[in-house]
């Protein structure tokens, strides 16, 4: 595919004189201006697709207008919503307040206990969780969440969570070996009851009762407290070790790996829990993100109604790069040398009706490129780094769970010109469905890349030039991009006023004004 080096500023439009058209003229893209447009598609279709289930095989309304790339869109919320079929905000699995319920003595030392915490390099996660998450931020944003290119569609472009923002939003490793179980591992109960009691010094008895409770290969998180949350330097070296590897186990099932079972974690992690030592060798970063993608996936069907995930990290990325929207708190006592997590005050529901997703709805629908922090680092790369590995291109994995990692798909956000990206990987078994319980996707992959990740980062003459404004692309990007998106969520003749939203006479101003407050 064509790849433009001439880099150009992305498109500025007038937000109360937005047209909507099929496609944009040459001429147009020629002078770099790409009209905010859009074919409605009401000639095509007045009712949403029966066939939802189906790949898209042509033009949709309102876009993709080459079905090449989102081949799934027709079972996507977007879809549903431009045929004002509404979808009400997510349901959150959050369990970052558990870990406040973890309580330990401040009168009994705990030295060696947390000598094994430190270690791990998971220790920033005790502290950085936003304890209530905001169900009308997390789930306007996955109506933009494409799983074919595991990123979110904005209007001008695409956008994602990097590896670069895992390592400096949460500080934890995002090198090292993958959370992958190695071949000939037999996994079955067996198999987990002696785990867990190797591990965590329960009897096999104890440990195949606990899983027995609710049935599947998980403890509950408040198992793990109750059992663990007594340690002290005082206890035995034997002791120490299980509860320090049962607190990690907790951590890790309130942060990275929240899954939808509502308060158990997978015993299978304590596999790269066993050695203490070895915990903060292990990718634990780009696992959690390979989790996140996946989840993010699966509430892109309309037929999702909760999303899991580590959503402290998705929340902390949304106010890094569109504080300008979201108007996230600022922490007054944040210091650089922190993670960017501990930088925002996360911002509590103004409500929780529809009315408020459809406003950030629309916000987004009519946002520009030059409002997106698009480098939030940017000035602060000592402490905050861009590591080499984020250029890596090709497979994450977190178990059973592998997803594709594209960073040419969004070069803005480390500074480069965007450019035309190369097509997504193609599963090899794939089905993503309008009903998220039978959401299944295959991708082929093998540790020995992911372990000479070095070989697989994208070359420099793939990585375009810097930019000169922050949200540089190339005239050709935006052209193609038009083609393969649906850039507008909201179907212009179906928002809640005719005019947009920023004049005084609409009617969720008073909304967004009390987002804003």
């Amino acid at each position: 595919m064509a790849r433009g080096s001439k880099h150009h500023d992305c498109p500025i439009t007038s937000k109360t004189k937005r047209k909507f058209c099929s496609q944009p003229s040459q001429s147009v893209v020629d002078d770099g201006i790409l009209e905010a447009g859009v074919d409605t598609g009401e000639e095509q279709a007045s009712e949403p697709f029966t066939d939802a289930d189906e790949p898209l095989s042509g033009p949709f309304p309102g876009g993709p207008h080459d079905p090449s790339v989102l081949k799934s869109f027709k079972s996507h919320v977007a879809a549903a919503i431009w045929f004002n079929k509404e979808r009400d905000p997510l349901k959150l699995q959050n369990h970052s307040y558990k870990l406040t319920q973890w309580v330990f003595d401040e009168h009994v030392t705990n030295h060696k206990f947390w000598s094994y915490i430190d270690g791990s390099r998971l220790r920033p996660l005790v502290n950085c969780s936003y304890l209530i998450g905001n169900r009308v931020v997390v789930s306007a944003f996955c109506e933009r969440w494409q799983p074919e290119t595991n990123t979110f569609h904005l209007p001008f472009g695409e956008m994602t969570i990097t590896l670069d923002d895992v390592f400096n939003i949460l500080g934890i490793p995002i090198q090292g070996d993958s959370i992958s179980v190695p071949e000939g591992v037999r996994l079955d109960k067996t198999y987990y009851a002696s785990l867990l009691s190797s591990t965590l010094g329960v009897t096999i008895d104890e440990a195949k009762n606990e899983m027995s409770r609710y049935g599947g290969n998980g403890v509950t998180l408040e198992w793990l407290r109750l059992r663990f949350q007594s340690v002290s330097d005082d206890s035995s070296l034997e002791f120490i070790e299980f509860a320090a590897r049962g607190f990690l186990l907790y951590i890790l099932g309130c942060t990275l790996f929240v899954d939808k079972t509502g308060n158990r974690i997978n015993v299978i992690y304590l596999h790269f829990l066993r050695d203490l030592n070895r915990v903060g060798r292990y990718a634990w970063g780009a696992a959690g993100l390979a989790f996140l993608y996946r989840q993010l996936g699966l509430a892109s069907r309309v037929g999702c109604r909760q999303i899991g995930g580590y959503l402290t990290l998705l929340e902390a990325w949304i106010y890094e790069h569109f504080r300008n929207v979201v108007s996230p708190h600022l922490r007054v006592e944040y210091s650089e040398n922190e993670p960017r997590v501990n930088r925002w005050e996360p911002r509590k529901d103004a409500g929780l009706s529809l009315v408020y997703v459809q406003a950030l709805r629309q916000q987004l629908d009519h946002m520009q490129a030059h409002e997106v922090i698009w480098d939030p680092y940017r000035g602060h790369r000592e402490a905050h780094p861009l590591l080499e590995i984020t250029f890596y291109t090709g497979m994450l994995k977190c178990l059973d769970i592998v997803e594709p990692y594209y960073p040419d798909r969004v070069l803005r956000q480390f500074g480069r010109v965007q450019t035309i990206p190369r097509n997504p990987y193609t599963p090899s078994r794939v089905r993503r469905v309008s009903d998220s319980k039978s959401y299944e996707v295959v991708y082929e992959y093998f540790d020995g890349l992911w372990q000479r990740w070095r070989d697989h980062v994208l070359a420099d003459a793939n990585r375009s030039t810097p930019v000169k404004f922050s949200y540089d692309c190339t005239p050709e990007y935006l052209s193609w991009y038009q083609k393969i998106t649906h850039p507008y969520v909201q179907h212009p003749d179906r928002v809640s006023a005719a005019v947009d939203s920023n004049e005084e006479n609409h009617p969720l101003q008073g909304t967004l004004d009390e987002w804003h407050s």
